[in-house]
């Protein structure tokens, strides 16, 4: 390619034809002219300085600075976008071969990336792989405790309701004696009074039994 880069370097025009644009050259009579030669002007495939590295994976661009990036700026530019496929690709290599540029080098450097992508997804695909694992084991961890705390409040539910139970069954069996006692003394005391005058007040139950909660 030293031949066209040593005539673009000494300001030789770059006439191309869009073969896309102009259709087959044995057309209808009714088909369109194709269009004429063009000169592509230097401003056409230029391109703005390519970024300094890859943000995806970390991959540096080639010394000479033509990455797979800063060719795609340039067959994306407003001039060349709107060109065949030809046209493009043909004012891309005359730009490389000023830029003293293999395209090969270009084509390394896309493979390159394209490797480094699929290590740095994979290297993603890991750590969503062990976070998932953590969490995962960090949610049984939590379930247990769950579990464990639920036992631990359902015991000691149990345990106040039986002491509730407890004290209601040991009130109930004093007023049982309570009343008993009354009623013995009541007995003795009648030896000696009217039964209307009889302060012991046998049979009855002096207070009330404490109301259950929620009663």
């Amino acid at each position: 390619m030293g031949k066209l880069s040593d005539l673009v370097n000494k300001g030789v025009r770059l006439i191309v034809v869009d073969h896309d644009a102009s259709g087959s050259s044995g057309g209808s009579a009714t088909s369109p002219p194709p269009p004429p030669p063009r000169e592509i002007q230097p401003g056409e495939i230029e391109a703005p300085t390519p970024a300094p590295v890859r943000d995806e994976a970390g991959v540096a661009i080639p010394d000479h600075g033509y990455g797979v990036d800063k060719v795609a700026e340039m067959l994306q530019g407003k001039r060349l976008s709107a060109l065949g496929r030809e046209v493009r690709a043909t004012a891309v290599l005359a730009a490389l071969e000023a830029a003293q540029v293999d395209v090969t080098d270009v084509i390394a450097d896309a493979v390159k990336r394209d490797k480094a992508l699929d290590a740095f997804e994979a290297a993603k695909e890991r750590e969503l792989h062990e976070l998932r694992t953590k969490n995962e084991g960090r949610v049984r961890e939590l379930r247990q405790e769950m579990e464990g705390l639920l036992t631990k409040i359902n015991a000691e539910i149990e345990r106040l309701k039986a002491a509730s139970e407890a004290a209601e069954k040991s009130f109930s069996q004093l007023q049982i004696r309570k009343r008993r006692e009354e009623e013995r003394l009541h007995e003795v005391v009648a030896n000696f009074v009217e039964p209307s005058r009889n302060p012991i007040t046998a049979g009855s139950l002096q207070g009330s039994t404490p109301p259950k909660p929620g009663a």
